[in-house]
């Protein structure tokens, strides 16, 4: 509780901070100016704020033509629509130094989790209440799309796609369900795939959706959407499988337990394969001609899809979990209930990662879209953030 209110103080007072910079090569206005040191105190700050406010929703429907018209560039240090640069828009946070603060979408009762995002909203689940929740990206009421029960938690993985979201109900009888983006309404969820032996991990690849069983001799399971034919599973019964991806007839997936492997992957109608043996490996995705993964106390890798040499992006000591790739980059967080961070490291790697956003409550999940960054703040377990940063 005393840490929740630490945490709300400094983002009042904006301590809740974020590093990430513009996009280079765009003007910025000439440093030292009148114009810059006028909006150095509160009262400015204030207007400037409230200027932002009053434009977010034109902001959403307007060309960059329009949008320049409106927020002249007079300014870089403090205006949130030329934050750093000229025409770089802090997307509803505010501006401090040149830099885009994070703004909180939501605040969250509970455990935030999992995050998924669209180019209207961002979807969460919230492990404590066992729901599905969302709010505009620009900040808003946040609904309920989903309610379950405590006694029948969430699953990790949660996918956005079409007009519905996909979500896991992880228990011994459990299965793949989905709603409407809007809501279930009182119908319930519909299921997609049911009496699922404890159901961890979901994704969606083209139309194809998997599914991992979180036990000690789990499987791994696919179909084709809308599954009316139920699971295929492949035959090998894995120790406490995860994270699962996939790529052509490729399927890759995490497991917990060192033995057989914890990276490991079925091609066509091949047997198991294990690309990499490590301790405890987490996330998983697929870019370009790598498999990137997370290894819990030793930052992100790195293997050919076919397996091979383990590429170190970076050395670290943090209980890394969770990334998102976007273009050369990898984010990633860095979870403490206090000092938390999102990090970024270029896929060719880093010596040391930078801090993008400092200060957050125990982030988790990290996702990326066009513009910006998505996480969920876990907190104390008792209320937690969903929280986005301009890129």
């Amino acid at each position: 509780m005393l840490a929740g209110g630490w945490l709300g103080c400094n983002a009042l007072l904006g301590n809740e901070v974020g590093d990430l910079a513009p996009t280079k090569g765009q003007p910025t206005s000439a440093e030292g100016s009148v114009e810059e040191a006028s909006l150095e105190d509160g009262e400015a700050r204030d207007a400037v704020a409230a200027d932002r406010d009053a434009n977010l929703n034109r902001d959403a429907d307007s060309s960059g033509d329009d949008a320049a018209i409106r927020h002249p560039c007079n300014e870089t240090r403090s205006d949130p629509f030329n934050c750093g640069a000229c025409g770089h828009d802090c997307l509803g946070g505010l501006c401090s130094a040149g830099k885009c603060d994070p703004l909180v979408i939501a605040d969250e009762p509970g455990e935030p989790r999992e995050i998924a995002v669209d180019d209207a909203y961002v979807y969460w689940t919230n492990r404590g209440a066992s729901s599905v929740r969302r709010a505009p990206l620009r900040g808003g009421l946040a609904t309920t799309i989903y309610a379950g029960s405590p006694e029948a938690p969430l699953g990790d993985g949660l996918v956005r796609n079409g007009n519905d979201i996909y979500f896991s109900i992880k228990v011994p009888a459990g299965g793949v369900f989905k709603c409407p983006i809007s809501g279930c309404g009182n119908a319930g969820p519909e299921p997609v795939i049911a009496t699922v032996d404890s159901p961890e991990f979901i994704a969606i690849v083209g139309n194809v959706l998997l599914v991992s069983e979180h036990i000690f001799n789990g499987r791994i399971g696919r179909c084709t959407l809308p599954c009316a034919g139920g699971l295929a599973f492949a035959e090998a019964r894995e120790s406490f499988p995860g994270f699962i991806a996939a790529e052509g007839d490729a399927t890759y997936w995490s497991t917990i337990l060192q033995s057989p492997g914890n990276l490991r992957a079925i091609f066509g109608t091949g047997p198991a394969r294990t690309l990499v043996a490590q301790d405890s490996v987490a996330q998983i995705a697929i870019q370009g001609a790598e498999v990137f993964f997370a290894l819990r106390g030793s930052g992100i890798r790195a293997t050919a899809r076919d397996g091979g040499v383990v590429r170190r992006l970076f050395e670290s000591t943090t209980p890394t979990e969770r990334f998102a790739i976007d273009g050369s980059d990898v984010y990633f967080s860095n979870p403490a209930v206090t000092g938390g961070r999102i990090l970024r490291c270029p896929l060719a790697g880093c010596a040391i990662p930078t801090a993008v956003a400092s200060f957050q409550a125990n982030p988790f999940a990290v996702v990326t879209d066009a513009s910006s960054l998505l996480w969920a703040n876990r907190g104390d377990g008792q209320t937690g953030r969903i929280m986005r940063l301009a890129k």
